[in-house]
């Protein structure tokens, strides 16, 4: 044998997690990842978002989750600060209304 031979061409080295990760081909669509952030799937598809995001620590549907809790929580922003300023300008009312 020639050490050509033995060469592998790295174009052909690749595995099934490669070809599946390259063409996103197990990654679930966002809206089961939002479900899934929410707790809404049933526990196989829940089983399976779980595995996908932590054990095949796929980065794109990863990145899509944290996208995805970033705008959860900028929505819920707002609402607490409304609430807070509400609470301010009634107690604030309050106190002023028992001691007149």
């Amino acid at each position: 044998m020639h050490d050509d031979d033995d060469r592998i061409d790295e174009r052909l080295v690749f595995t099934v997690a490669s070809v599946w990760r390259e063409g996103r081909i197990s990654c679930p669509h966002p809206h089961l990842l939002q479900s899934w952030l929410q707790g809404g799937l049933a526990a196989a598809a829940g089983d399976f978002v779980d595995f996908h995001l932590r054990e095949s620590q796929c980065p794109y549907c990863n990145a899509v989750v944290e996208d995805l809790r970033s705008q959860e929580q900028a929505a819920r922003e707002p609402v607490l600060e409304d609430l807070r300023d509400r609470l301010l300008r009634s107690t604030v009312s309050e106190l002023r209304r028992t001691r007149a």
